[in-house]
């Protein structure tokens, strides 16, 4: 082939190319407009607080990222954005996404084939026990296609910003309401105290167990053990007034106090009686009991000895009689308590002080006999001015259970803002990507649709080259 023709050849190529790739432009431009693709806008989201490759948050249980499309982080969000009215939260569930990203050899190994027979153990536990901690977040426009690019990123950022304060919400130890009476003032003195120190048990516990999961935390150089400590101190105040309360007989309702008495009596003897009769049966049971059985049984032709449980069953039942006889203690203490309670209400009087025990016969209260009386009459007065005592230690009590819980729910707070913040619940990578002519997505589509198509015609060229030089040295 002469150069000439060579050039020739070329010149049809490269222009036969050019069209196809127009063509191909072309064709590019109208599918694309066809689909151009969605908008969106996304971001990365990444979890690195302790026990987040185990998928468990900092109070030990496991995690869920769904908690993204919850109406409470839905509604912030829109709040935040200024677009409370303007969106619905459905309408932003239904665009939004969230998406594991996982190491591409762990991808493989959940994806390849593997016979649960031939896979080794630590195979199947890498598999099973991996947990994603980053995560793709992408918000699509399609509930509003006019949306600004800007405000769509804004949305998104707020939806995790939103997500993250939820996170750390449901997902670190928090001190929930624990009181067990709301209103304290519509319950005896009692009650009040038993409420009060009910609440203060729980709330001791939880910090005894923060106190042992996280001993080297500190706020403002104190530590759970130190709200355990002061737990503990008004246990003791509790228990203080409670004992002062019962001594001196203290009810906003005297007579109905009188009557709790009577009935806590009455169903302690009941129970008194029953323990009682169940220990005469074990008694009975016990006396005439084997407490050594040995069976012999014929087995092949010979006896086998086999020992019984005669022993074990026999141990059983003496344990069970000493259980209940401690029970019975128990019940004459408690019944001895509430009698000598209901006898110091029906005199009307209360132990006396040791300074009500000395001077005259009259302010001693020296009987008939000439023993010092243990009881002291008290006067309607004196009842009243004990119960307006009472009320506001109670109230003070109150004040300072509020105050250690005030701090421990401070201390936790602090405690999560530690596990969870900014840097252990990483966002990243927020963008704005809406497909257009001058977009990568256009780009790619380019190359996909004409590509092909010039390729085939540069390898038809090519092959009608080949043919033509060929025929050439023939005819030659």
């Amino acid at each position: 082939m002469t150069t000439i023709g060579k050039k020739h050849w070329l010149k049809i190529t490269l222009l036969v190319l050019a069209v196809c790739a127009v063509a191909g432009l072309v064709l590019s431009v109208i599918l694309f407009n066809q689909n151009p693709g969605r908008t969106y806008a996304s971001a990365s989201l990444q979890f690195s607080f302790n026990g987040a490759g185990e998928g468990k948050a900092p109070n030990g249980y496991p995690f869920d990222v769904n908690g993204i499309f919850s109406e409470e982080v839905l509604e912030k969000a829109l709040e935040d954005s200024g677009l409370n009215g303007t969106y619905t939260t459905d309408q932003i569930k239904d665009n939004l996404t969230i998406t594991g990203i996982y190491p591409d050899n762990i991808v493989k190994q959940m994806t390849a084939y593997t016979s649960l027979l031939d896979a080794n153990a630590e195979q199947q536990a890498t598999m099973a026990d991996y947990h994603a901690t980053q995560y793709s977040v992408v918000l699509y426009h399609d509930f509003d296609p006019k949306i600004s690019g800007d405000m769509l990123k804004t949305l998104l950022d707020n939806l995790i910003t939103a997500y993250r304060d939820y996170f750390i919400r449901t997902s670190t130890f928090r001190l929930e309401k624990t009181d067990l009476i709301s209103e304290l003032s519509e319950y005896d003195y009692t009650q009040q105290l038993q409420a009060i120190k009910e609440a203060a048990d729980q709330q001791s516990r939880f910090a005894w167990e923060m106190a042992n999961l996280a001993p080297a935390f500190r706020k403002d150089r104190k530590g759970f053990d130190d709200i355990v400590v002061s737990y503990d101190n008004l246990k003791t105040d509790i228990d203080r007034m409670d004992a002062s309360i019962i001594s001196n007989t203290v009810s906003k309702d005297r007579e109905r106090l009188k009557k709790q008495y009577e009935m806590e009596i009455s169903t302690l003897n009941r129970e008194q009686e029953s323990t009682q009769e169940e220990i005469a049966q074990i008694e009975e049971l016990i006396a005439s009991y084997e407490k050594d059985g040995i069976l012999y049984v014929s087995t092949s032709g010979a006896l086998q000895k086999v020992t019984g449980n005669a022993s074990d069953t026999y141990d059983k039942l003496v344990a069970k009689r000493e259980k209940l006889t401690d029970s019975i203690t128990a019940i004459n203490a408690d019944i001895a308590k509430y009698q000598a309670l209901l006898d110091d209400m029906t005199n009307n009087s209360v132990a006396p002080t040791k300074a009500e025990t000395t001077g005259t016969d009259e302010t001693t209260g020296t009987d008939e006999t000439g023993e010092v009386s243990t009881l002291v009459e008290l006067t309607e007065a004196e009842l009243e001015q004990l119960a307006a005592a009472s009320e506001k230690q109670i109230e003070n009590l109150t004040s300072k259970k509020d105050k250690v819980t005030s701090d421990f729910r401070a201390m936790l707070d602090a405690y999560a803002r530690q596990e969870i913040n900014e840097r252990t619940v990483l966002v990243s990578g927020l963008k704005y990507k809406a497909p257009s002519l001058l977009s990568g997505t256009f780009i790619v589509k380019v190359i996909k649709t004409a590509g092909p198509i010039c390729a085939l015609v540069l390898m038809v060229c090519l092959a009608w080259m080949v043919i033509s030089r060929w025929r050439n040295r023939r005819n030659i």
